[in-house]
Formats: structure tokens, sequence, C-alpha cells
């Protein structure tokens, strides 16, 4: 008996190990493909972080289809969209790259978290009021979630701050998003979308407002899914 578990755990050891590596070779692949992006052109223009993002809400009928990492998808281009603001989480760990993957995951590269308004006028301040997290739960999902640190003021957040999952239009896109660090200016332009396949299973419903914060939202949990044509990192625009 002591024989039969000892290779249990053996071969349970040896499982635990190839997916590890297979983890590390996935991950390691994934940030290769995107190591070199270049910078499309650069902006003579600051970007202003006081305002509200940008929405012009579409009809709803104007579809594209994109690649995943392995599977093709059809968007559903439901609002223009452009976000400017201060980057407070970014996200692309989502855990086991080829076993725990959904479609989701595949289209879905990047996650950021970004605040704007008055939350990105001052760091220090955010900070000292407020902790951020970016991650993927165990039932899948993907969540920002923030929480208020003492002495308590009971502000509300709501309405400056969104989760935004990023489908970026192309590598070179992918490649500067994956330069961007925490507390780093942005502005990103592009759509709104739903995702379906390319046998019309809906995948993910975009978020069209800024102050749904639930899972009754129409973004599953109020999170935006934004195609990225276009990503600008303090002065660097990459498109």
């Amino acid at each position: 008996m002591n024989n039969i578990f000892d290779w249990f755990c053996r071969i349970c050891l040896i499982i635990f190990v190839l997916i590890c590596i297979n983890s590390f070779v996935g991950d390691l692949i994934f940030k290769m493909q995107y190591s070199f992006p270049h910078v499309s052109s650069f902006s003579k223009e600051q970007i202003v972080t006081k305002n509200n993002p940008v929405q012009v809400d579409l009809k709803g009928d104007k579809y594209i289809s994109v690649y995943g990492e392995k599977n093709k998808y059809i968007l559903n281009l439901m609002a223009e969209y452009s976000i400017s603001g201060m980057v407070i989480t970014k996200n692309s760990n989502f855990w086991f790259r080829d076993i725990m993957r959904n479609n989701f995951d595949d289209i879905c590269l990047l996650d950021l978290g970004i605040v704007w308004g008055d939350l990105a006028s001052d760091k220090k301040e955010l900070y000292k009021h407020w902790k951020f997290k970016s991650y993927k739960t165990l039932g899948q999902a993907r969540r920002l979630e923030w929480r208020e640190k003492p002495p308590y003021n009971n502000s509300d957040i709501r309405g400056n701050i969104a989760h935004t999952h990023i489908i970026p239009a192309n590598s070179n896109v992918m490649g500067g998003l994956l330069k961007i660090k925490k507390n780093d200016i942005v502005k990103l332009d592009g759509y709104l979308v739903d995702i379906y396949t390319d046998t019309n299973e809906i995948v993910a419903k975009t978020s069209l407002s800024r102050t749904d914060l639930d899972s009754t939202s129409r973004g599953y949990g109020s999170c935006e899914d934004m195609y990225v044509q276009q990503a600008q990192i303090g002065d660097n625009i990459y498109r």
C-alpha cells in the first residue's frame, strides 16, 4: 500500500512540474512575441486625464473578425471609445496559459485599471486613501477591486475608474501596451465591443457605462471590453 501511495505522489509531482514548465514556457513565448514594438509616432500634446472617457454609441450592426492567440472571433462594435487616465493596475497573468484558459482569455490579452479626473491628478493622495488589485478568480472571472484605507473618508470613486479588458488590434499595439507600468499616463483609442466566437456563441458583452459596478450590469461585472487600435503612453504612440 505504501508503494502505491509513493508512486501516486511521484506521478502527481511529475504532473505538477510539467504543468509549471508548460505555464512558464507559455508565458515566455507570450511575452517574446510582443517584445519589440516600434513607436509609430510621437505626440506633441500632453494626455489630458481630467475628462471622462469619450463614447459615441453605434447601432451595433458593424462586425469585424479578429484572431485571438488560438481561435477566431467576431467583434460587434458597440461604441467608438477613447479613454485617458492613469494606470493603477495591469494584469496579463491569467494562470496556466494553455490549461486554465477560456475563450475570453484567448481574445482579451490584458487588463488595465484606469482612473481619471481628480483621482488621476495626485497619485500620492490616491494611494494614501485607496488600494487596488486586478486578478483572475478561481471561477475564471477577471476583476478589479478597490478598498478604502483608514482613516476612512467615505468617498465614492465610481464614475472615475474602469477595468478595461484589452483586445489589441495587432502585435505592435500589444507590445506597446505591455510596456505600460503602474502610474503611467495613457490614452487608448478604439471601440467597445461584444465578443462572439466564429460560430456565433457569445463570449462576453461590454459595459457601456462607467457607473455600473456589479454582475447584473451589461458587462457581466461592469467591465469594458475594448478593441484598441491605438495606444499612447506618455509621448509614444503605438498603432
